[in-house]
C-alpha cells in the first residue's frame, strides 16, 4: 500500500484507549511509538498498518502486549501512566505509592480498559519520536506545524462529536501545557478555581463548553512526567476533584 495512503488511514480512526463512555478522560498530545524506537517490535509501517485497523477505543493492554508484542512488564520507571494510575487510585481511596501505582498498571494491568472507568485520549493519531519530530511523515508534511494544522481541526472535531455522544463523561484531565492551550482557544472555558501542588506546579479546573447543552470540566495538570508532576500533587489534584462533586 502507498505510504501516504496508509497515513491518511490511521488520521480520524482511533482516539484512545479505555472506556470512552468513561467519566475521566486524560488528554496527551501523542504517543511516542515505543514499538517502532524504543523496544523495536514493528517497523513504522507495520505499526501504522496495525493502527488504520484500530476502532475509536482500544483496549490498551491488548494494543501493546497483543499487538505490539511489547510486554507491559517490560517497563521501568515513571512515565506518563503511572501519573494517571495515580489520579485514578486517588479517586478509589487508594494511596498513590509506588508499590500501589506498579501494581494497577503492570501487574493487575487495569489501565485503558474498555470495561474501565477512564479513556485515555490523544490529540494527534499518530507516532512520532518527538514532538516536533516529522522526518519520517516528510513525504505528506514538510514541518510539525503543518502536520498539526492540517489534522489538528478535524481531531478536535472528531473529539467534540465523541463528548457529545458520550454524556457519561464528566471531567477531562490534560497532562500536557501544548494540548491546554489548544483546547482552551478551541472551546469557550472559564477558570473555576487554580492552585499550586506542594513542588508550586499549577493546576487549574476550569468549566468548559462544549454545545450549548453540554458543559464539562476540564483540569490542567503539569506534565506527567520529566520530573514536572509529584504524586503528591496528583493526589491533591484528585481530592480536590472528589470535593468539588465532579464525579
Amino acid at each position: 500500500m502507498n505510504f501516504n495512503r496508509l497515513v491518511e488511514m490511521c488520521l480520524y480512526n482511533w482516539l484512545g484507549y479505555g472506556n470512552i463512555n468513561g467519566p475521566v478522560w486524560f488528554m496527551g498530545m501523542e504517543e511516542g511509538g515505543a514499538e517502532i524506537w524504543r523496544q523495536k517490535t514493528k517497523s513504522l509501517e507495520d505499526s501504522l498498518k496495525l493502527r488504520s485497523t484500530f476502532k475509536p477505543s482500544m483496549d490498551f493492554q491488548y494494543v501493546w502486549e497483543e499487538l505490539y508484542s511489547i510486554p507491559l512488564e517490560s517497563f521501568k520507571g515513571a512515565n506518563v501512566w503511572n501519573y494517571i494510575a495515580a489520579f485514578l487510585l486517588t479517586l478509589e481511596g487508594i494511596e498513590p505509592t509506588t508499590e500501589t501505582i506498579r501494581s494497577y498498571v503492570f501487574k493487575d494491568k487495569k489501565l485503558g480498559k474498555l470495561n474501565s472507568n477512564h479513556f485515555i485520549c490523544e490529540f494527534l493519531p499518530i507516532p512520532r519520536k518527538s514532538n516536533v519530530a516529522i522526518d519520517v511523515y516528510n513525504s505528506i508534511w514538510s514541518t510539525s506545524n503543518e502536520y498539526i494544522k492540517n489534522v489538528g481541526s478535524k481531531r478536535f472535531d472528531l473529539i467534540e462529536k465523541t463528548l457529545l455522544e458520550n454524556q457519561k463523561v464528566k471531567l477531562l484531565v490534560s497532562y500536557d501545557r501544548k494540548f491546554s492551550k489548544k483546547f482552551n482557544n478551541h472551546f469557550t472555558s472559564k477558570v473555576v478555581e487554580k492552585w499550586n501542588d506542594p513542588r508550586g506546579k499549577e493546576y487549574v479546573l476550569y468549566k468548559v463548553s462544549i454545545s450549548k447543552m453540554r458543559d464539562l470540566y476540564f483540569l490542567t495538570t503539569p506534565f506527567f512526567g520529566q520530573g514536572q508532576a509529584s504524586y503528591q500533587g496528583i493526589k491533591v489534584a484528585g481530592e480536590r476533584v472528589k470535593r468539588f462533586g465532579i464525579l
